[in-house]
């Protein structure tokens, strides 16, 4: 092998190693910045903003007191169509049953809406963090083994030099002692 291929192996050594530390550098970089998020992520998950609780409880509300509000005029409007005030009081109160029961369900089910969010986030913040496990430094690695991978390469051809001149002054010395 010539001198400039050895020379050449010799820089792309160079350039790996550079390469190595420039892409080390930003992984860390990238690492102290978002693993904190994740991990925050992962052990106190938000779901739900306040806010966006209080409009869900509120439409939920608005429903169902319109819901009763209607069972209640409809009531009141047919006892005088029919001239019997007496006989939708059942109706009302019942109606007025099955709206704070309905209120119940959907406030526990904005609660378990916000639990499976909680669950949802933190799952999705734990794989972040697994897929970011050995990806910072994973192609600044491959960069180091290719600058090692080419001074083996020049280590391999320098012994093969060497040899080479070794066998030619062997050589030599044979015919000049014949």
């Amino acid at each position: 092998m010539g001198k400039g291929a050895n020379q050449q192996l010799l820089n792309n050594s160079g350039v790996g190693q550079s390469t190595n530390k420039t892409l080390s550098g930003q992984g860390q970089q990238l690492s102290s910045f978002i693993t904190p998020q994740l991990e925050n992520e992962a052990i106190n998950p938000q779901g739900y903003t306040p806010a966006q609780m209080a409009y869900m409880r509120t439409a939920s509300e608005q429903s169902e007191g319109g819901s009763t509000a209607g069972i209640t005029g409809q009531a009141n409007l047919t006892a005088a169509r029919t001239r019997n005030a007496g006989g939708f009081q059942g109706a009302i109160g019942s109606g007025s049953r099955s709206a704070q029961r309905n209120l119940s369900q959907n406030a526990v089910g904005l609660e378990q809406s916000n639990a499976n969010l909680q669950q949802q986030q933190k799952q999705q913040a734990l794989q972040a963090l697994q897929s970011l496990y050995g990806v910072d430094e994973g192609t600044a690695l491959g960069y180091l083994n290719s600058s090692n991978t080419a001074l083996n390469d020049e280590e391999i051809a320098s012994n093969q030099q060497a040899a080479n001149a070794i066998s030619a002054v062997k050589t030599g010395a044979a015919i000049a002692a014949s």
